[in-house]
């Protein structure tokens, strides 16, 4: 039981397989909800019986259009205002607009990019041989996307979140709302959860057990919110596992004949269950400044804190990947699961990293700093060895991210310019050495078929993306000289 080696995750894990960062996410909110937009929205809840006060809404702006602030600073900030308040109604219904908001957003990057999430899943691999040689695999994780589910699924691991044997079952609705099939579910009551009883794999099962510490896309919280629910994909597979939380979100639904569109409810989804009532699922994100503060309500339940405190002592080295050490709750676990012995040991992988955080500065001896990237480190945690054009894929994927859309787009078309241009030269020059009979190709003297040499003319196209990524990296290296050499 001491040997084994479990991950801890925050946002940069799930970079690579096309999640956003913080700051990434924060610019994606800043863009779409413009102050303009905003005091647009506020008009249109006015003119439906809601809205909020133009002092509340300007307070608010204020915050949103600060250049240090990211996305969970500013909902701390709406919290804050909220208990100031006394509970403001009005600060409470914008915070919860706003994580519905954020769900929306990390629910279509899902949704509307499964195709690359699904192809570019191979680079988390290494997930699979580190889950082979530690039985279970622990895994805690910050994040709210499906990434170690999507793996999961892609190698048939099996994966525990603690949660209990009983099923339920949901009805998915076209949107006329007649019955179309069913979605099912696991269910964690809070009984088990106050107990200190979650259901997770026991020592020497193979399997992940998963713990999402801060909510999840696919858990929800049902019956009055007393206890939890957790979307089980149809089959064991990536496309399921998307698909499945598309369905949650887009068929699970309450309409009548009376209704023009089904009833839409901020960061819940309302539906119309098998006997014609309604009913909520309530989602579980947890995200702000105030996340399991005593003085704030939430929906995951603090006693999920002791679950993480408790599981993690089943470790004796602990890899943090992507994690930037900005949550207080998270840190102290950290540091007292340190602190309790000299053998233990934890691991920063981060391809910045430069210095052991203070908070556990005074066991420095007991942290290792490893400058990667998430997947190189899984690599080779997982002993996985990868191709040429994998690596060549990975550091253009990596790259592209880097630089944006735009100027990869632009980089792109130059590549392809500089592909053909290249391959004009070679044709031209190996056109030159052909031999001629009355000026004209001598086919008969040639060492080759006319359909081999054709092939040798064009040359070899690159059969894949990673092939492709070799040659834009050799591209770019061939520019960047031409751009330093000095001029004759």
């Amino acid at each position: 039981m001491s040997g084994l080696i479990g991950l801890f995750l925050g946002a940069g894990a799930s970079y690579e397989a096309g999640m956003p960062l913080v700051w990434e996410l924060t610019t994606e909110l800043k863009n779409w909800l413009t102050p303009e937009k905003l005091r647009t929205f506020n008009l249109g809840w006015r003119r439906q019986g809601g809205g909020h006060p133009d002092a509340v809404i300007e307070d608010f702006i204020g915050v949103l259009i600060r250049d240090d602030l990211h996305y969970e600073s500013i909902l701390g900030y709406v919290e804050n205002q909220s208990r100031r308040e006394q509970g403001s109604s009005h600060y409470h219904g914008l915070y919860v607009w706003l994580v519905d908001m954020i769900y929306h957003m990390l629910y279509l990057r899902h949704i509307n990019n499964a195709e690359y999430f699904e192809r570019h899943l191979y680079l988390y691999d290494g997930i699979k041989g580190l889950s082979q040689k530690n039985s279970p695999l622990w895994v805690f994780s910050l994040n709210h996307d499906l990434i170690i589910e999507a793996v999961a699924a892609r190698h048939s691991i099996p994966v525990s979140c603690g949660f209990e044997e009983e099923v339920v079952t949901f009805p998915r609705r076209d949107s006329a709302g007649n019955k179309i099939g069913d979605i099912r579910a696991e269910v964690l009551t809070k009984k088990t959860i106050e107990a200190g009883a979650m259901q997770f794999f026991a020592h020497g099962k193979e399997g992940i057990n998963l713990l999402k510490i801060h909510g999840s896309l696919d858990t929800f919280t049902f019956r009055n919110g007393e206890d939890y629910l957790r979307l089980l994909p149809e089959k064991q597979s990536v496309d399921a596992v998307i698909s499945t939380l598309r369905y949650a979100n887009e068929e699970l639904n309450y309409r009548d004949a009376a209704m023009e569109r089904p009833v839409r409810a901020i960061n819940e989804i309302a539906y119309r269950d098998d006997e014609g009532e309604m009913q909520f699922l309530r989602r579980s994100l947890l995200t702000g400044a105030f996340k399991f503060d005593s003085r704030a309500h939430q929906v995951i339940p603090k006693k999920i804190l002791d679950h993480f405190r408790s599981n993690l002592n089943y470790l004796s080295r602990l890899v943090v990947i992507g994690y930037g050490f900005g949550d207080i709750h998270i840190n102290q676990i950290l540091r007292s699961w340190l602190e309790a012995s000299g053998h233990r040991h934890l691991e920063i992988v981060d391809p910045f990293i430069s210095a052991v955080p203070s908070f556990i500065l005074h066991l420095a001896p007991q942290v290792t700093l490893t400058k990667a990237t998430a997947t190189h480190r899984l690599d080779s945690l997982g002993e996985l060895t990868r191709d040429a054009d994998q690596l060549a894929e990975r550091e253009f994927l990596l790259y592209a991210r880097r630089v944006g859309p735009e100027k990869i787009k632009e980089e792109m078309q130059l590549f392809a310019d500089w592909e053909i241009s290249k391959r004009t030269e070679a044709l031209a020059e190996r056109l030159r050495t052909l031999p001629l009979k009355n000026g004209e190709i001598d086919w008969d003297a040639l060492p080759s078929s006319p359909e081999a040499l054709a092939l040798e003319l064009v040359g070899e196209i690159p059969a894949n993306h990673g092939a492709i990524c070799v040659r834009f990296f050799d591209f770019k290296r061939v520019v960047s000289m031409e751009h330093d050499a000095p001029a004759s």
